[in-house]
């Protein structure tokens, strides 16, 4: 009672006074009612567990800092005052542009002690070699005991050697030869590209040219028991000699400015369609080779000229559709018109079917 008494008089005290009047209200200004200092904010326990693990991170990694830098200190600088060593900057870039080219100079070491290993260094040579070189020994004794043997190798060794009789009557030889023996096909093509190559005037090349266009117009008109076996060997030597022709085609170029590669392209297209084009289409070696030659240009007509592969493949699908094809040339015409739908690739499961299927 006599604390609330005393709180009472205290406060009684300050009241001011107006106007003579009393007038009795509480002091909220009075020194109980005041804090004497703020009460600090207290974190809860999760947030102080993670506070304080961060913290001891902190303290550890500098620590470790601290005692590797120590450490470096007294191994590079020995008693050097300072903790810290900046470098100058022009020497900084110099060091880094003497180890680059330090380690440019040791790969190119590297690359120097490198060898090519026996086996890949002949393979690469064979290729070479098979590539543009002199005919091997074997493809030039196919011409052994003919009538243009001589001609045949001065021609392979120089076609200076022979004369312009010689090479012009040249093509027509080989190209006999090449309708009588199928087998032998890339043979002789490699003879012709081999005199191709060696003689600068074109003069074989344009008489090679003119006695493959005679032939096919020859065989268009011919009826088909006279034709035989030498239609497909025809095809087989054209597209053996395209496909050696091909890589060296911008070196190969007549006077005319036309392209032989070309030439003997849309010559393969002749025959084809002189082969399709046929009332009883029943040989099945003469399509097999057909297809073949399709599959092996048919990119490359499809590049050079759509308008040439249009037209085949029209020939193809007539002859397809055609009473005189036999079931088993008809299954293989389809393989070649899917073959060319698919862009020139079929899936594996389709390339069975057809197999297993090919003399049904």
């Amino acid at each position: 009672m006599a604390l609330f008494q005393d709180l009472r008089e205290n406060t009684n005290s300050r009241i001011p006074v107006e106007s003579g009047v009393s007038n009795a209200k509480l002091n909220v200004f009075a020194k109980e009612f005041i804090m004497s200092s703020p009460s600090p904010l207290q974190a809860s326990k999760s947030t102080g567990s993670i506070l304080n693990a961060v913290e001891d991170s902190t303290k550890n990694a500098k620590s470790i800092l601290h005692h590797m830098h120590k450490g470096s200190n007294q191994i590079s600088h020995g008693h050097s005052p300072r903790a810290v060593q900046w470098m100058d900057e022009k020497l900084y870039l110099n060091n880094d542009n003497s180890k680059t080219v330090n380690s440019s100079a040791n790969s190119l070491l590297a690359h120097r002690d490198l060898k090519r290993s026996k086996s890949t260094g002949s393979t690469i040579h064979s290729l070479a070699m098979s590539v543009n070189s002199f005919p091997q020994a074997q493809e030039l004794a196919l011409f052994d005991g003919h009538p243009a043997e001589n001609a045949v190798k001065n021609a392979c060794i120089d076609p200076a050697m022979c004369t312009c009789e010689e090479i012009i009557e040249l093509p027509r030889q080989i190209l006999e030869k090449a309708l009588d023996d199928r087998a032998h096909a890339q043979s002789y093509a490699t003879i012709t590209m081999t005199i191709i190559e060696k003689e600068c005037s074109g003069t074989f090349l344009e008489s090679l040219l003119n006695i493959c266009q005679f032939t096919c117009e020859k065989k268009k008109s011919q009826k088909s028991g006279e034709q035989g076996p030498k239609y497909q060997s025809f095809m087989a030597y054209l597209n053996e000699l395209y496909s050696q022709m091909k890589p060296k085609q911008s070196q190969l170029k007549l006077f005319t400015g036309s392209s032989p590669t070309h030439t003997v392209l849309s010559l393969l297209v002749q025959v084809c369609q002189a082969v399709l084009s046929q009332k009883s289409l029943s040989s099945r070696p003469e399509v097999e080779c057909l297809f073949f030659t399709v599959t092996t240009v048919g990119r490359d007509l499809e590049l050079e000229d759509p308008r040439l592969l249009d037209a085949l493949m029209w020939a193809v699908r007539d002859a397809f559709l055609a009473p005189g094809t036999s079931q088993p040339n008809k299954h293989t015409l389809l393989q070649l018109i899917e073959l060319k739908a698919a862009k020139w690739h079929l899936p594996a499961s389709t390339i069975m079917y057809y197999k297993n299927n090919a003399h049904i």
